[in-house]
């Protein structure tokens, strides 16, 4: 079957949009990007989804982060040798990855925590006001913050450098770990300012980067994320590893009050990743425990009238897709991905979808569903809008699953069906 087609005449006006084509469009209404990716190509994107291409750059690749993972991307381009720059988005989070001849000069990325300031508070490298004032000078000289740090005589040379591989180590490893979002890599031209210190092994990455996904999966087992308070144990300690000591030393120091994981990484001047292994090997060991904080209850969370709605006609068109794909003889593969695709701690919506699962329907299971809403809520999250922000993605991803199993009149078919359901959806938020 013929792809739905525009009509562009000589002047670059649209003159003609089939209805196939309207069709389409329909699906995600907004404002798009043009860009150039030689040849004849060009790739249409919401402005949103990717950062566009600086002066004298060229796409080079784009794609869905869900049929092409990071590790694999960031492999094949370091075997091929690429130089450019790599932008990859995932909800309201972007990272970039420069490139140089397949290794990595920088990764950056526009989350606070991750700015080099921000780092080397979190590392207990410096403190909060000595930051503000290497600000100051940068804006003054036009420096990076490592070099106002060095001038300020803050930091050594050789300390920034260390902290500088961490850094782009740490993000690195973050970014191989996300399951969704969209990426794009521009070739960018040969005078692009590269940074001066010297590009980091892609090799070395990629296995540094599969080992702390392995052994966090193995973190997280008892210490869920950074923000979780321990202290020391009754229990006799013996003799404790070198390696152990310093944080054994801090929780003795701290006595009952604890300490979280981060106020560890930060004490020893470390990374949260060194700080979360160490905390796990003496919680192993039963030198330290978990403390569980209790909250004063806040007012009872009651689900309003449209949100039910909206999780009733979102489930309904799970299971439409679910009795599709069972006619064809997929529906274990479709709830099998699904179940992944919820249980994946490291999804843009894991705190919404923890311990949620499908019914054989193919539907949603509210009431957990309902509970981590709550959880949402209480933290000033608005439940119309993560709902529809979740689910929406949940039903991209079911229709991505439903496109490379089903043929292409029964994945066309269906993706009008749940359009039809979705019309339905109480008008706030869509």
């Amino acid at each position: 079957m013929a792809l739905p087609t525009l009509l562009v005449d000589r002047s670059g006006a649209i003159v003609r949009v089939e209805p196939e084509a309207r069709e389409l469009l329909k699906v995600l209404p907004g404002r798009y990007r043009l860009h150039r990716a030689g040849g004849a190509v060009l790739l249409i994107s919401d402005e949103n989804a990717v950062t566009a291409a600086q002066p004298g750059e060229t796409l080079a690749l784009a794609g869905d982060i869900a049929a092409m993972p990071l590790l694999g991307l960031m492999n094949l381009l370091g075997q091929s040798r690429e130089t450019g720059r790599v932008v990859v988005k995932s909800g309201d989070v972007e990272r970039v990855t420069l490139l140089k001849t397949g290794d990595v000069a920088s990764v950056g990325s526009n989350l606070p925590r991750d700015r080099m300031g921000e780092f080397l508070v979190r590392l207990g490298k410096i403190e909060e006001h000595q930051l503000a004032a290497a600000m100051d000078l940068a804006q003054q000289s036009g420096q990076r913050i490592g070099q106002c740090l060095v001038q300020l005589k803050l930091l050594q040379p050789h300390e920034l450098w260390s902290c500088i591989q961490e850094q782009m180590t740490e993000i690195f490893a973050e970014l191989c770990a996300w399951t969704s979002g969209s990426f794009v890599m521009y070739r960018v031209p040969a005078e692009h300012p590269f940074p001066q210190t010297p590009a980091l092994s892609m090799q070395h990455l990629l296995l540094e980067a599969v080992r702390r996904a392995d052994e966090m999966s193995v973190f997280r087992e008892r210490i869920p994320n950074v923000n979780a308070r321990l202290r020391r144990t009754a229990r006799d300690a013996g003799e404790v590893s070198e390696e152990d000591s310093p944080a054994f030393g801090y929780f003795e120091l701290m006595g009952q009050s604890g300490a979280t994981v981060a106020e560890v990484a930060t004490s020893l001047q470390v990374a949260e990743f060194t700080a979360t292994r160490l905390c796990y090997q003496l919680l192993r060991s039963g030198l330290i425990e978990i403390v569980k904080e209790t909250r004063p209850p806040g007012p009872p969370f009651k689900l309003a009238p449209a949100d039910r709605e909206r999780i009733d006609i979102f489930n309904l068109a799970f299971r439409e897709i679910r009795d599709e794909m069972l006619r064809a003889g997929h529906g274990d593969v479709l709830v099998d991905g699904v179940r992944k695709y919820l249980a994946d701690p490291n999804g843009a919506f894991a705190d919404l979808f923890r311990y949620v699962d499908v019914d054989d329907s193919g539907a949603l299971l509210v009431d957990p569903l309902v509970n981590n809403l709550a959880v949402l809520h209480g933290m000033g999250l608005d439940p119309a809008t993560v709902l529809t922000d979740a689910l929406n993605e949940l039903t991209f991803f079911m229709l991505f699953q439903c496109g490379e199993l089903l043929s292409p009149k029964a994945d066309e078919n269906l993706g009008r069906r749940v359009r039809l359901i979705h019309a339905s959806l109480p008008s706030a938020v869509r």
